[in-house]
């Protein structure tokens, strides 16, 4: 736990030294002074939209988790992915435990099988992915139409579409090959448990090969049942869609309220493209996720960087602070709930 704390207190230190080492490249005074002019009644409707986007993530985790939506379990499954925001952007490997969060969670408070939430959340992770190719598509076609320089965008939309064919070749591959799947983990745990065990108590019990493949089937009938319920399928797809969406809106408008007009298709392909930064290992993508937008912003419309980078600040106490804020206050409430 100390060690995990260390980790996570390291990565603030080094976000923040790279957010500062930004600022004062762009000029923090400028920032500071934009800042000040910040039309705040242009700014609110960004937190608006990223409250309203992080409900409708955590509704959409909800429908995928199966989970009645009157039910007491309902509002375990929405404070747990509202509080997962957090978790991804706050504790190591977040943007991978935040799902693997979400369905412990609700396993743990509604007796619910652990292969059949995390095969939900892991079908929510590659809706994400999908929606996200579907922003920046729609941003490409954007400011192509507008006769915007695009340089080789297309390409990296295209690839990244192609990443997404690759997962659903290799989970179709994976699920005909549920024998060699389940020797692999059995194999890779008796590996760890020779190498690790004497270190991480965690690790010094086997696997029961039985009870793995139990759980890989109990993943793809999962699976398999969501592809079959359209209903709720589709109800998904939407939440994804609408959140990705709400995202690049946070944008445009903190743009606006530094006095900066900048078309819509714009956020829409930004958000998408900086996203690849987040795997780097910093919380929540704090200076590189920073630089990212800022650049391409500026790439794609020509606005000065000092300016931009006022607008980014905004967009981060939009989006990231109010991810913090409500996903941890969602995480304390959790604590009762989850015991």
């Amino acid at each position: 736990m100390d060690a995990d704390r260390r980790t996570v207190a390291f990565r603030f230190v080094v976000a923040g030294a790279v957010a500062a080492a930004l600022l004062y490249g762009v000029g923090w005074e400028r920032v500071v002074r934009n800042l000040r002019a910040a039309d705040l009644a242009a700014f609110a409707p960004a937190v608006a939209v990223s409250l309203v986007g992080m409900v409708v993530a955590s509704e959409g985790m909800r429908v995928l988790l199966d989970v009645p939506p009157l039910s007491s379990g309902a509002w375990v499954a929405r404070r747990a992915g509202l509080a997962s925001m957090f978790v991804r952007n706050v504790v190591p490997v977040g943007n991978v435990g935040g799902g693997a969060f979400v369905a412990y969670t609700v396993s743990r408070r509604e007796n619910r099988d652990i292969s059949e939430c995390v095969a939900a959340m892991a079908s929510w992770e590659f809706l994400n992915m999908v929606a996200s190719a579907v922003v920046a598509t729609v941003g490409v076609v954007g400011l192509a139409a507008a006769g915007g320089n695009v340089g080789a965008v297309p390409v990296v939309v295209a690839a990244f579409a192609g990443l997404l064919g690759l997962t659903l070749a290799a989970g179709t591959l994976l699920s005909a090959r549920r024998d060699s799947v389940a020797a692999f983990v059995v194999w890779a745990s008796a590996l760890a448990n020779r190498t690790l065990g004497h270190v991480v108590p965690g690790l010094a019990s086997r696997l029961d090969p039985e009870r793995v493949r139990d759980g890989i089937d109990h993943f793809f009938a999962s699976v398999s049942r969501l592809g079959r319920d359209r209903r709720r399928l589709a109800l998904a797809v939407v939440a994804a869609h609408v959140s990705w969406v709400l995202g690049p809106l946070a944008l445009y408008f903190c743009l606006e309220a530094v006095g900066l007009s900048s078309p819509l298709y714009v956020a829409l392909l930004t958000i998408p493209l900086a996203g690849f930064v987040l795997a780097v290992p910093v919380p929540g993508g704090i200076g590189p996720l920073d630089a990212a937008i800022g650049g391409l912003v500026a790439f794609f419309t020509g606005h000065p960087l000092g300016v931009l980078a006022s607008a980014v600040v905004l967009f981060r106490v939009a989006t990231y602070c109010v991810r913090i804020v409500v996903g941890g206050l969602a995480l304390w409430t959790l604590d009762e709930a989850v015991r």
